[in-house]
Order: structure tokens, then sequence, then C-alpha cells
């Protein structure tokens, strides 16, 4: 052997081998967070693109997608809830990382799919899934105390090699790779996602509320399904109610999007559940008790997503815009919107409110309200008209 093969220094990693048909060969294993960098060789981070070599920039450029805040943010969040103080079950899927170039393994005695990938520094090492994950852990380790809880953190993540056979992979095959990762999975949907997750405390507060009278005495919520069928018996969808709890408590902005991160001076926390808890629960009892057997009315708007939605901000109207309401106002604000007509044949919803036209709808016999608009803009529109009626708007605009 000369001289010179003796120095061909690797990083040896601890790996499970196998294959995906004849073209691909995977190893599995697990890496920190921290060492990441030094497994790819480099920094992924979209913000250091610019500093890579020209040939690793342009796949990066080619075939990922930059990280925008929003993302980077949201790992990070979820790091320090999942893996902070908050005793929480959290976890990461794996990592990938494409390999350019076939590798030396070196097999176990007891089992030859067990064993040691030598990384050396041919060819090239490129993140293909997860790079919001890595980023997200990367920048909140440059956080004050950030690197303390990163150190902890260990990333299951398999590398995708060519086979003996297949000798390389082109920027094409890692970016065919990458769409495979990212595009060809169907999402869990939303209402599906909404009954699993035990983590939301949004989500966690909805679920609370449903077993309140108002709710579990009038049919209950119903989980999964996103509107309720005609043969439903509920009174209203869990995700209705999970966009209620985040209008009630957080304002229109946050009730629109599953997906938005609660705001920096959020109103609900663990510290305050049991009174965010108390007052929404409150505001309810008090509309559903003044409009007696009107509330269960399924056909009645008060009920309809909407409606819900509706209802929600005005709460966050009433007790978190700082507008200093009297128990009078607040009494005389709760008699409005429980006497207010909320059945489809009050013309004030089409004049007024502009929630739709006044018409006869398919298969009806008498005019009514005829809603055409989008559920946000419906949303909205029922906002504006209840705040002109219970006087808010006036107050807000102040």
């Amino acid at each position: 052997m000369s001289p010179v093969a003796t120095l061909n220094i690797t990083t040896p990693v601890p790996s499970i081998q196998g294959h995906f048909g004849r073209h691909l060969t995977t190893y599995t294993t697990q890496i920190p967070a921290l060492q990441i960098k030094k497994i790819l060789g480099h920094d992924p981070r979209s913000k250091n693109w610019k500093l890579l070599p020209e040939d690793t920039r342009k796949i990066y450029e080619q075939i990922q997608r930059t990280t925008g805040k929003n993302r980077r943010d949201a790992v990070s969040l979820y790091i320090e809830q999942r893996f902070g103080n908050r005793e929480q079950i959290g976890a990461f899927p794996a990592i990938s990382i494409g390999v350019t170039n076939t590798l030396r393994f070196e097999p176990s005695e007891l089992n030859s799919a067990i064993g040691i990938l030598h990384l050396d520094e041919d060819g090239q090492r490129i993140l293909l899934d997860g790079l919001g994950r890595i980023t997200g852990a990367l920048d909140l380790s440059e956080e004050p105390g950030g690197k303390e809880l990163v150190e902890k953190l260990v990333f299951p993540v398999t590398f995708y090699l060519p086979s003996e056979e297949q000798k390389v992979l082109s920027a094409t095959d890692l970016g065919q790779l990458f769409s495979d990762f990212n595009f060809r999975v169907y999402p869990v949907p939303a209402r599906i996602n909404l009954s699993l997750d035990q983590s939301d405390i949004y989500i966690s507060l909805a679920n609370s509320i449903a077993k309140e009278p108002f709710i579990a005495a009038n049919g209950g919520m119903e989980f999964k399904a996103a509107s309720l069928g005609k043969k439903s018996t509920a009174l209203v969808v869990q995700s209705v109610l999970v966009r209620t709890i985040r209008g009630a408590c957080e304002g229109r902005d946050f009730q629109e999007s599953n997906l938005a991160n609660p705001p920096a001076s959020a109103n609900l926390s663990e510290a305050t559940f049991t009174q965010e808890h108390a007052s929404i629960t409150g505001f309810f009892e008090e509309i559903s008790s003044r409009m007696g057997t009107r509330w269960t009315d399924r056909e009645s708007l008060h009920l309809s997503s909407a409606g819900w939605q509706a209802l929600g901000v005005l709460h966050n109207d009433m007790f978190h815009r700082n507008l200093s309401l009297s128990p009078a106002e607040i009494d005389a604000m709760y008699a409005k919107v429980a006497a207010l007509d909320w059945s489809r044949s009050n013309r004030d919803w089409a004049d007024v409110a502009k929630l739709g036209i006044w018409a006869i709808p398919k298969d009806g016999t008498t005019e009514q309200l005829v809603i055409l608009g989008a559920g946000r803009n419906n949303t909205q529109a029922i906002i504006t008209y209840l705040r002109v009626l219970t006087g808010l708007d006036a107050r807000l605009q102040k």
C-alpha cells in the first residue's frame, strides 16, 4: 500500500445500511444537531449559500427553497416549547442528506447491514430534506441561552448514496429526490391534525371549553369533520371552535390561520389559561342563556362557521382591547347580541351587513339571505355588523 493511501482521513459514522432499488444505497444514523455542519462540510442555511463553493451553491439554489423567517421562528419555538421547561412530548422526522459519490462502508462481524460509514472529502453532501429544521435549530443555538438547549438535540439522519452500480448522483438526481420528499406527499388534513394535536394551547382551550354546558349539553363538539353534516347532532366542529378561541384570545389576524404564530404579547399562556377559559365561557354563557331556545337553532347564522368566529373576535374586542367597558356597557352589548335576529330571514344581513343577497334560494319558496361570498369575507362582514350594533366600532376607532 502506498504511503499516500494511509493518509486518507475519514469521518466514521455508525450506520445501518439499506437500499431503494438498484440505484440508491441508504445509511441511517443519529447526529447531534450542532454537528450537522461538520457532517455536511458546510453551513446549509440559505443565508450562507452565497459563501458556498459555486458547484454546491448551484445545487442548493436549483433544488432547495430558502427558509423564511416564519418557518425558522416556528422551529425555534417548537424546540423551546417541547424540549425546554415545558413537559410535552416532541420529535423531528429524519433529516435527509444526499451524497453524490459512493463511500466506503465497513460492516460489523455480527451483521453485514450494521457498521461504519466513512465520510471522506470527495464528492458533495447536500441537505435534501430538513433545511427548515436545521435552520431553526442552528439559529436558536446562536441566541442567548439557545445553545444549551440545542446541544441536547440529536437528529435522526438518512444518507442517500449512489449504489455501486449507479456510481454517482447528479444535481438532477438530487432534485428528483427533493421533489419526491417534498411534493409527492399528501399533508394531513387540518381537521385531523387538530384532533390529534395535544400540545397547541389554543386547541387545548377549545377542547376544554367544548365540555362546558353551552356546548356539551346541546350536542357537543364534533372532532375531525370539516363541517356539520345534515345528520350531525353536534353544535360545532372542532376546527371552527379552535378558530373561535384563537380570535377570542388574540383577535382577527391570529384567527385566520391555524399556522400563524401567537403574538409576542399573547393573551393566552399557561399562566392565563384558567382566566381565559373563564372569560370565554362566561361570554358564551351570557349570550346562550339570553337567546334561550334560539341558541340551538342550527340554521341560525350564529352557529355558522363565520358566526362562531365573529363572536370570538367580539369577545376579544370587549375584553382585550383596553376599552375599559363598564359592567353596564358590557351587559348592554350582551343584550343586543342575544336579541339580534340571527336567522336568514333578517333582511339586514343582506342590506346592512352585506353578507349576501336577498333572494329565493335554490329549492326554496321564500326570499331570504343567500350567502355568496368566501368564508373569510363572511366572517369579517358579521364582525363589522356586530361592532356597529354594539357600539364597539366607535369605541375602537378612538
